[in-house]
C-alpha cells in the first residue's frame, strides 16, 4: 500500500486555517466533512483564483495541486 503523503490535517488545513478568522465561508474550511463533501466546488474555485477573493492571494499552483492530490488519494484526514 503506498504511503499517503497528503492528509487534511497537515497539509489542507493549514492552508484554509490562515484565512478563516478573517473571512466568512459558505462552509467551514476548518472542518474535514465540509472540505470533503466540497472538494470539487473548492478546487474549481482555488483554480479560478476565485478562492480565497481580493485581498488575499490566490493559492499557489503548488497549492492547487497539493489539494488536487488530496482528492485523488481519497481525502486522507
Amino acid at each position: 500500500m503506498a504511503e499517503t503523503t497528503v492528509t487534511f490535517g497537515n497539509d489542507i488545513l493549514p492552508m484554509f486555517a490562515k484565512w478563516q478568522s478573517r473571512m466568512i465561508w459558505r462552509l467551514d474550511l476548518t472542518s474535514y466533512e465540509d472540505v470533503k463533501m466540497n472538494a470539487d466546488a473548492i478546487l474549481a474555485q482555488l483554480q479560478a483564483n476565485a478562492m480565497p477573493p481580493p485581498p488575499y492571494d490566490p493559492l499557489t499552483p503548488e497549492q492547487c495541486a497539493t489539494f488536487q492530490t488530496w482528492m485523488n488519494e481519497g481525502y486522507p484526514q
